[in-house]
């Protein structure tokens, strides 16, 4: 459990976060009144196995190749989505 925290990578925080808010999210729509609130709080419990998924393949990532190398390719990743997100800002922008 040491290992696994003394390495943290932009996924493996995102991921943990993610995780605890969704699940509290989910928990207190799920208690909600209405039937929809309660539906869209299992869609985001079935979301979150998604996430747990990533951060497991992130952890095998540090394993196989060290949380540098690992963290450059996910900060490299986060870049081209924020470009692709600009770059779609601005052509409906025009």
């Amino acid at each position: 459990m040491n290992t696994l925290l003394k390495k943290p990578t932009l996924f493996f925080v995102l991921g943990i976060l993610s995780i605890l808010a969704g699940t509290v999210y989910a928990i207190m729509l799920i208690a909600g009144n209405s039937a929809q609130d309660g539906l869209l709080g299992i869609y985001i419990l079935f979301s979150l196995i998604l996430v747990l998924f990533a951060v497991i393949v992130d952890r095998f990532l540090v394993r196989e190749f060290g949380s540098q190398k690992v963290n450059k390719v996910q900060f490299s990743f986060l870049l081209f989505i924020v470009l692709l997100w600009i770059v779609r800002a601005i052509v409906n922008w025009f």
